[in-house]
């Protein structure tokens, strides 16, 4: 982000199992560039069943440090996020570890941790990304290890000012974004890798739209794999 600036991303995510009817999770987060080298954000999450009132998942903070002001893919962003979650959550960036069973009997309050290092490059065409992610539960159990990968292209220019993450070249004004997302789990501390039948992971091609120098619409498409 860039310094001073302060965004409010308001997300939906409308699922469905092919077993289930539709559930719809929400994130309310709020992000602040605070120096070149850091920027830190506060999400709530919830969650909406048709037939059920809506209630809070949860929480989570988290914080990005850039050492070096470099725009490589190889000069790594360093992440950490500290989650608190009464209930499962619905809205996901993201998945670690293997599947898990549906637990029986209520659901306690978990305390979890996740690092990232972020490698991001941006280009005159867009951006290429990955993300590897641990994820560490503070009442125990193992450290559990998932990805998110991507690109975007740079489409048509707005002719508007905008954020900067719409503004891959630098040329000053917001361009539309036609991308594609890959996220999953890769295993779990002592089952490190790809194990397809035991893994979530899941294919997103997006399109983000900047509406004006301060709203952009992002929508898309996950499907899992």
């Amino acid at each position: 982000m860039e310094v001073g600036e302060l965004e409010l991303e308001l997300g939906v995510d409308a699922v469905r199992s092919p077993q289930g009817g539709w559930i719809y999770g929400q994130v309310a987060e709020l992000e602040h560039g605070f120096n070149p080298h850091f920027a830190s954000s506060l999400y709530l999450l919830g969650t909406w069943e048709p037939g059920d009132s809506p209630r809070l998942d949860g929480f989570k903070l988290q914080g990005r440090v850039r050492p070096w002001l470099v725009n490589s893919f190889f000069v790594p962003v360093f992440y950490l996020e500290y989650e608190q979650f009464h209930h499962p959550e619905t809205y996901r960036e993201v998945v670690v570890g293997s599947l898990e069973e549906e637990a029986e009997g209520s659901f306690s309050t978990e305390h979890e941790v996740e690092g990232r290092l972020i490698f991001s490059q941006n280009f005159d065409w867009g951006n290429l990304s990955l993300n590897l992610a641990g994820e560490k539960n503070l009442d125990g159990g193992k450290i559990a290890f998932g990805y998110t990968a991507g690109f975007f292209l740079k489409g048509p220019n707005r002719m508007i000012p905008g954020a900067a993450a719409f503004d891959p070249d630098g040329d000053g004004d917001s361009h539309v974004l036609y991308g594609l997302e890959v996220f999953g789990g890769i295993g779990e501390q002592g089952d490190f890798g790809f194990h397809a039948s035991r893994q979530e992971h899941y294919a997103q091609p997006f399109v983000a739209v900047p509406l004006s120098a301060r709203l952009a619409l992002k929508t898309g498409v996950a499907i899992g794999l």
